[in-house]
């Protein structure tokens, strides 16, 4: 069956009901990072139903967060061995309560409840979005696979390999996630991430009567702290953040031990190794001090290269056929897509939802934008 490119809409204006039934349905499931069973429960239902459209659903148990999954369909023998790869997470940022708190509910054509912008919307757009293409026989002859995870709000620390082990060979890769900021863009360019913990070690004494005996941790860990101010180069996307301070462990004690948590993020993989060399390469300038460094960089920078613009572009030309506008942006903020970029797959974020307050109160989708957003998802596997 072939599809004009300006009929895309109208099909997905014909799902319109279907589309938002099963947004409501997975917005009522809570599904805090931290609560596995709220997550388990999200993932036997979304297997469920990518079952029904004769997916290989495959549940992968993890013992601290929710359940993963991945379904994969195979293409005929004649089709290429390069698969598109479709990812998203299960899990919110918001404790369980907020829904009886704020509610599901709609007003001034949004959609407002927690979870819906990120990414629950963008999870129902995917599943509703192939149903859709299968039943009117525009499914792509190419293998296609899916990966939903439940731990990506916290860094995917137990999904990452199963992140990379998804992307490897992929022809490309959609991110579900929401557009950036009011526009809804799709996401070009995310910064890379670290986490840095800096410890010192000094030499406990009383601060009163032999304060010359002590060397105080908290004083060289200021000292470290203006290092690191130091390296900030915003102009250039480089941001190092010293967020969280413990030491001590009494007032008139010269203090033993202090501890930072450092947050690092870069536009590039060149600035990604200047600074983690910086960083580990530190010194005490405090006698009888002592430094520590755990961490690192737990997702690489995506970098905007040359076939992700391209398909970027294809997007964007396509979304101006169907009468709406969508633009490109770079985002400070990490997803999954870092990951799969990082193995070389062309990887467009923001394809899930356009809307306003993600991770925020007031979280909402606009409606009007999702039906295009499935529009313009469906065409993307189909023609990709």
């Amino acid at each position: 069956m072939d599809v004009k490119l300006t009929d895309w809409i109208g099909l997905a204006n014909s799902k319109k009901s279907d589309l938002f039934e099963l947004i409501e349905r997975l917005v009522l499931i809570e599904s805090p990072s931290s609560d596995k069973a709220s997550n388990d429960q999200l993932s036997a239902m979304t297997a469920d139903l990518l079952q029904c459209l004769g997916a290989e659903v495959k549940i992968h148990p993890d013992q601290i967060f929710g359940n993963h999954l991945t379904a994969d369909w195979a293409a005929s023998r004649n089709a290429t061995n390069e698969h598109a790869l479709i990812v998203g997470h299960l899990d919110t940022v918001w404790p369980l309560g907020t829904l009886e708190r704020v509610g599901y509910t709609q007003k001034n054509e949004r959609i407002y409840g927690p979870g819906v912008l990120d990414m629950k919307a963008g999870i129902a757009t995917t599943i509703i979005g192939l149903k859709t293409i299968q039943e009117e026989g525009l499914w792509p002859d190419r293998p296609i696979k899916i990966l939903f995870n439940t731990d990506e709000e916290v860094g995917s620390p137990s999904s990452r390999s199963l992140v990379q082990q998804s992307a490897k060979g992929a022809a490309f890769a959609l991110i579900m996630e929401p557009g950036q900021g009011k526009a809804g863009a799709l996401k070009t360019e995310r910064k890379g991430l670290a986490e840095f913990k800096i410890s010192i070690e000094g030499k406990a004494s009383h601060a009163g009567a032999f304060p010359e005996h002590g060397a105080s941790a908290i004083h060289q860990l200021a000292l470290t702290i203006i290092e690191l101010q130091a390296m900030n180069d915003w102009d250039n996307g480089i941001t190092v953040n010293s967020g969280l301070i413990t030491g001590g462990s009494a007032r008139n004690t010269i203090p033993a031990t202090a501890d930072a948590i450092i947050d690092v993020r870069v536009r590039t993989n060149e600035q990604a190794k200047m600074i983690e060399s910086r960083i580990q390469n530190l010194e005490t300038t405090i006698e009888g001090t002592k430094l520590t460094i755990e961490g690192g960089f737990h997702r690489p920078p995506m970098e905007r290269t040359r076939e992700l613009a391209e398909l970027a572009e294809k997007l964007i030309k396509w979304s101006h056929k169907f009468g709406f506008e969508l633009t490109e942006q770079s985002t400070g903020g990490g997803s999954d897509a870092n990951l799969t970029a990082a193995m070389g797959v062309p990887s467009v974020d923001g394809m899930g939802a356009k809307g306003l307050n993600p991770h925020a109160e007031g979280e909402n989708i606009e409606i009007s934008a999702q039906v295009n957003r499935l529009a313009l998802f469906m065409k993307a596997i189909n023609s990709l």
